[in-house]
């Protein structure tokens, strides 16, 4: 486990205390905070995540990606797969976590709390590089790679390799609901338990449209999911994008204050050190880290669409992009009127963009 949102605490009391009751004791368990290629936890996030009648029995330790790491092989496509060496001492290995709509996975949970949960850095750079097409440079993005897509997604695919070679005994599962509560919770297999998370993430959070838009209005729901302008784009930006006209005049407009700006040093040099999308993805080919990934696309879809970004992100930030900045909801729109030509465009607004996975019907 690793986030507050995915309410890990209701699901971790219930295994810590089931263990207990069968004779494990509390000195022989340790939760490890997934937290992939993410900053270490405080203390008092560990406690939020676990519950303070848990953290106050078991030790809780977050995973670091560039140390303390065992190799269990190769995967098929000879990645490394360099995992938590503490975590494989241990005889049974449980995970407790949550299943939403995610950009590279296409669905988290399950397999994701191994790779990248935790996994080496390399072994996670390489796996999530394969959101790029195999063509090389000019090809752009895997069309398997997306949101809501996982069953051919190559980068699925070697995560549940991964959590297959980790050993993984039992799994834990959560869907959040609308209203934030635990809608859903599976436990059991790796496979089943993702399966049916799917289904019912789908069921809360997904949602097809007849046809495209001229204008999407999406937000990233705010604090803390709008706190910088990474946050946004591995969240609402790449939900919603799917909604709007592909033809050239399609606006798509992002609401998201990014009090903390970029989020990403890397996200920050794609803005400000190239003004092209194929030096961009040269580049990202070439120096693969998330913050790039999610750069990439950001500024790629600019190219694509009328892409407006609501925030306090000062303008001039974006000059060597093709982002159209500005203030507020209200300036936003008049802007999308006018580049799409038309003074009523058929819009779609999704109010649980950071949520919400909206797709064209098939």
């Amino acid at each position: 486990m690793t986030r507050q949102w995915g309410k890990p605490a209701e699901a971790i009391k219930v295994v810590v205390e089931r263990l207990a009751s069968i004779g494990v004791k509390y000195e022989n368990m340790l939760i490890v905070s997934a937290t992939g290629t993410h900053r270490d936890q405080t203390p008092e996030e560990h406690e939020l995540i676990v519950s303070p009648e848990v953290y106050a029995k078991v030790k809780v330790v977050d995973h670091n990606c560039d140390d303390n790491l065992v190799c269990l092989g190769k995967s098929f496509r000879d990645n490394e797969i360099w995992v938590n060496k503490t975590v494989m001492s241990y005889d049974k290995k449980i995970v407790c976590g949550a299943t939403v709509f995610h950009f590279l996975a296409g669905f988290g949970g399950s397999r994701k709390y191994v790779l990248p949960g935790i996994a080496g850095r390399s072994t996670i750079m390489s796996n999530h590089s394969q959101y790029f097409n195999a063509g090389g440079v000019g090809s752009g993005r895997n069309p398997l790679v997306a949101p809501g897509s996982y069953e051919d997604s190559p980068i699925s695919k070697e995560m549940f390799e991964a959590a297959e070679m980790a050993g993984i005994d039992f799994v834990v599962t959560n869907v959040i609901a609308p209203d934030k509560s635990i809608g859903f919770c599976y436990a059991g297999d790796l496979h089943k338990s993702h399966e049916a998370a799917v289904e019912k993430c789908r069921e809360f959070d997904g949602v097809t449209v007849d046809e495209l838009s001229d204008m999407t209005i999406t937000c990233a729901m705010g604090f803390p999911k709008d706190i910088n302008l990474y946050q946004t784009g591995s969240k609402p930006i790449n939900n919603g994008i799917g909604t709007v006209k592909d033809d050239g005049n399609g606006v798509f407009i992002v609401v998201s204050e990014c009090t903390e700006g970029w989020g990403s040093s890397d996200t920050e040099r794609m803005a400000v050190e190239f003004d092209n999308a194929y030096d961009r993805e040269v580049y990202t080919r070439e120096n693969y880290t998330i913050g790039l990934n999610v750069a990439y696309f950001i500024f790629q879809y600019a190219e694509d669409y009328h892409f407006i970004l609501v925030s306090s992100m000062a303008p001039e930030l974006f000059k060597k992009t093709k982002i159209h900045a500005v203030k507020t909801v209200e300036e936003a729109i008049e802007l999308g009127k006018k580049l799409s030509g038309k003074e009523h465009p058929k819009a779609y607004i999704m109010p649980y963009g950071a949520n919400t996975c909206a797709t064209l019907k098939k």
